[in-house]
């Protein structure tokens, strides 16, 4: 019984240490992610303009084939 107990306990502090460093490394994924990003936003002196707005072009029509099934075209 000490030796379930012992493997459960081991089972249990390694789940533990590997749910504590996948969240350190998502914790310092995030942080250079914010340092980049206000790095980027102080180098720049004013926003860049919106892109010119597109008309939006027209469906293409295709007209049906004009073959009947099971002949040639």
């Amino acid at each position: 019984m000490a030796a379930k107990t012992s493997n459960l306990v081991a089972l249990l502090l390694s789940l533990f240490l590997l749910l504590l460093s996948i969240s350190s490394q998502v914790g310092l994924g995030e942080a250079k992610r914010n340092l980049r990003n206000n790095l980027r936003l102080d180098c720049v002196s004013h926003p860049s303009p919106p892109p010119p707005h597109r008309s939006m072009a027209p469906p293409i029509f295709v007209p049906p084939s004009t073959s009947h099934k099971g002949q040639g075209p």
